[in-house]
């Protein structure tokens, strides 16, 4: 069974989104509240995951941008966690992650885990997730 390790980084708020490395990934885009004192966020809910083969440009281009923007409240920003992945290995980590996780705007993948059985490793950034450590596909 082949392992997938995927590391997070991040936390990018949406204001500095132009910043995110051009290279391919998986993103996790988030509700927050920042704290300006501290530079740090405060993550309140984990809404979406999708692959890029480039994050910069996804991120900032998304065709549901507005959308994500539209899920902060009062008091809130949107920002990012991402992980480089290799492109071939996008499909899967992708549909891995949202399978485990059921964010609520994701409404593909969220119920059909459609490849090989496999291992994934979830570290660094990626606060919220409910699984981080887990095998799918086996009997």
């Amino acid at each position: 069974m082949k392992k997938y390790n995927v590391t997070f980084m991040g936390y990018r708020r949406d204001v500095n989104a132009k910043t995110l490395p051009s290279s391919s990934g998986i993103y996790m885009v988030y509700r927050c509240v920042y704290n300006e004192d501290k530079n740090t966020v405060d993550l309140i809910e984990l809404f979406y995951i999708g692959q890029a083969f480039d994050l910069n440009h996804e991120i900032n281009y998304h065709a549901r941008r507005e959308e994500f923007l539209a899920q902060a409240k009062e008091g809130e920003q949107i920002c990012y966690a991402y992980a480089r992945v290799d492109k071939a290995d996008l499909d899967i980590v992708e549909n891995a992650l949202i399978f485990a996780q059921k964010p609520r705007l994701n409404t593909n993948l969220r119920n059909n885990y459609n490849h090989e059985a496999a291992q994934f490793q979830i570290e660094g950034k990626c606060a919220l997730l409910q699984h981080t450590n887990y095998s799918i596909g086996e009997d």
